[in-house]
């Protein structure tokens, strides 16, 4: 019999709200969750659809940007073409100048911080209207072979500069692309550091330096929608014109989207870009590079270069302060043009303050705008009159209104063509090498210099000549050994096509196709699959290797990489413990993946002398993709049997499995999780 007193009815009524409140607390928990789940599975799903990539534009190779009627009998003849400054136009100009009104004194110790300072921009204009020598600058800037063709209906301008050199010195195609508000004249101190020949190289370059449509001294468009892909098609058959089927293209700034398109668009043609701006627009894969950078930064960029990158405040709002231009320009160029085309105050002014603050930010607390440390007033003043002597401020702006679209999406389109980077100090955008490899899939360097703004062929050209040839050097031998690295690779491949065509340059360009068969074995299919023990792989040395020769131990499958931010821990750690639990039947079988970031991109030779360097004692094997079509049966089934967060798939370089003594995968973890931290999961299995 129970003592228990039976409740009375408002205990009862008390117990039941109680029981009530506990059971919806569970229920609103339990909805809770799930809500968040399907939120984070709907966040990833958007993700995906957003970074989904593109299709390659399809431009039309002969669109025609000139005036109407069409000529039914295209020109395609090459023109000389002598710079003039008119007298009437220097005239005219001298008189603008002079009759100028006075302008609003800067405030206090402005400096630059306000815009250009109308204290210095009067000894600016005093010089242009009194000592600068119109026909001694008409002369120089006719000191290299010009020539005007034209190419879909518009005069293209361009410098076209062929070196003398001795049967043993190859003479390669440069196209260097301007940027702006910069010009041709960028160019006339690098021009003869590229066509002299140099001691220590077997080549140098022939130089072709376009004036862009709508710049300078080349025709403008009469109808809307020319943007960087446009002028990169009307460049492409600039080149071809001259006779020129491959080519080497450098670019920064707006010559950088230029030749990033090129490179997108036109890969057969591009045998290397080299860019002194090195940089993506903003997509779902830039933007989570960043945000993870904040949290983790040496997950995304080099301690070294930490700075100019992080804070993020602190460089969005350098951003936001030196980018009000490009809304203005991007929306109503024409209203600003007007403007810039009336006053030559107006458009000194408004050139020669990004001559100031985009070459180093600190300019802006001078009163002169530190524009004399770097450039003189003659060499400032020559671009400033090609913009006026030519009208074109107006037609060059408008090119920004289209070029943000196409951008957008060009950008977020991978190209094979070999790139390297050159990143100065001083220029506004940084980005790490880790995210210009989601874009560029052959980014084989970048060089750091601890000086220099974002006009580099006018403010250092003998650092920005120098590793150009490095960059091309490299290209060289890019094409040159892309053959040996996939024989090296796929050591069993059976070659459907395979022809190495001479280049521009001398050098193999590989369209070699091939499929691998590396087994003779019916492929496992991981869908069936128990056990890693069905599946054969190839060692880093293309022996086959199959898999149940490690029956009985203990694995770790690990996706490794040479230069991520994870490889030097990672790499010591999984050296400490094969060395610590060898004996117990430990192995640990890596495999190198250059999906995430292209941070695996060196040969299989580059790869085995990298892990020696690093003392590597546990098993390395060829490198595969883990993600996509091409991932390795392996792979597949590692993900089918221990699925991740937010989805299967890979995320990242260092994602690490247990395999148990029956070859089952029983723990999956991600890179943030070091090797260390596995210790307690690997004792269960030895227990």
């Amino acid at each position: 019999m129970s003592s228990r007193k039976p409740l009375t009815k408002a205990e009862k009524i008390a117990y039941d709200l109680r029981n009530e409140g506990k059971f919806s607390m569970a229920k609103k928990f339990l909805a809770s969750s799930v809500l968040m789940i399907l939120h984070l599975a709907l966040a990833y799903f958007v993700f995906a659809l957003w970074n989904c990539p593109p299709a390659v534009p399809e431009p039309e190779l002969e669109q025609y940007w000139g005036p109407y009627p069409i000529d039914m009998k295209p020109d395609t003849s090459i023109r000389p073409y002598t710079i003039e400054f008119p007298e009437v136009v220097v005239n005219d100009l001298r008189e603008r100048l002079l009759h100028r009104r006075l302008f609003t004194p800067p405030l206090e110790n402005a400096g630059f911080t306000y815009g250009f300072n109308s204290h210095f921009l009067t000894q600016v204009l005093d010089f242009w209207q009194s000592s600068y020598n119109f026909k001694e600058r008409e002369q120089f800037l006719n000191k290299y072979t010009q020539f005007v063709t034209k190419i879909q209906g518009l005069d293209i301008h361009y410098i076209h500069v062929k070196p003398k050199v001795p049967p043993t010195v190859t003479v390669v195609p440069l196209l260097l692309i301007h940027s702006w508000p910069g010009s041709v004249r960028e160019f006339y101190e690098i021009i003869p550091k590229l066509t002299t020949p140099r001691p220590n190289q077997d080549f140098v370059f022939e130089v072709i330096v376009p004036s862009i449509p709508g710049f300078g001294f080349s025709q403008a468009p009469v109808r809307g929608g020319m943007g960087p892909i446009e002028v990169a098609v009307i460049l492409r058959n600039l080149m071809e014109r001259i006779g020129h089927e491959e080519y080497y293209v450098q670019g920064g700034d707006y010559g950088s989207a230029i030749g990033s398109v090129m490179a997108t668009l036109f890969p057969d043609k591009i045998l290397g870009f080299h860019t002194n701006m090195p940089s993506v627009t903003i997509n779902a894969w830039v933007t989570m590079y960043t945000v993870l950078g904040s949290l983790w930064p040496d997950f995304i960029v080099e301690p070294s270069l930490r700075d100019r990158m992080y804070p993020i405040t602190t460089h969005v709002k350098k951003l936001m302060e030196e980018s009000g231009y490009f809304h203005i320009q991007a929306t109503k160029p024409d209203t600003v043009g007007i403007a810039l085309s009336d006053t030559p105050a107006g458009l000194a002014a408004y050139i020669l303050e990004k001559f100031s603050t985009w070459t180093n930010l600190d300019n802006r607390n001078a009163s002169d705008g530190a524009l004399l440390q770097k450039f003189s007033l003659t060499h400032l003043l020559d671009n400033v009159m090609i913009y006026w002597a030519t009208n074109t401020i107006t037609s060059s702006m408008r090119h920004f209104v289209e070029a943000c679209d196409q951008l957008s999406v060009t950008d977020r389109i991978s190209t094979s063509v070999p790139t390297w980077g050159i990143k100065f100090k001083h220029e506004l955008i940084f980005q790490p090498d880790s995210i210009l490899k989601l874009k560029y899939t052959n980014y084989l360097h970048s060089s750091v210099v601890e000086d220099g703004g974002h006009f580099a062929a006018m403010e250092l050209p003998d650092v920005l000549a120098d590793d150009i040839f490095d960059a091309v050097q490299m290209f060289r031998s890019f094409h040159e050994m892309e053959q040996k690295k996939r024989a090296a690779e796929t050591p069993n491949t059976v070659a459907t096509e395979a022809t190495a065509k001479p280049t521009a340059d001398g050098t193999a360009k590989t369209t070699a196709q091939a499929t691998t068969n590396p087994t003779n074995e019916p492929e496992v299919d991981f869908e069936t699959a128990k056990t890693v023990y069905e599946f054969t792989v190839n060692d880093i040395n293309g022996r086959e290797v199959k898999l149940d020769k490690y029956t009985g131990k203990v694995l770790i499958i690990v996706n490794v990489a040479s230069q991520c931010g994870y490889t030097n821990t990672h790499y010591s750690e999984l050296n400490e413990l094969y060395e610590k639990y060898h004996e117990k039947g430990l192995r640990i079988l890596a495999f190198p993946c250059n999906q995430f970031g292209g941070q695996e991109p060196g040969t299989l030779k580059e790869i085995l002398q990298f892990t020696k360097e690093k003392k590597v004692k546990f098993d390395l094997f060829e490198k595969i993709e883990v993600n996509g079509d091409n991932a390795h049966p392996l792979w597949n089934f590692l993900k089918k049997s221990q699925g991740g967060i937010l989805g299967d798939f890979i995320k990242w370089n260092f994602s690490k499995f247990i395999i148990d003594r029956n070859g089952v995968p029983v723990e999956r973890f991600g890179p943030n999780t070091s090797p260390l931290e596995l210790v307690p999961y690997l004792e269960k299995l030895w227990a």
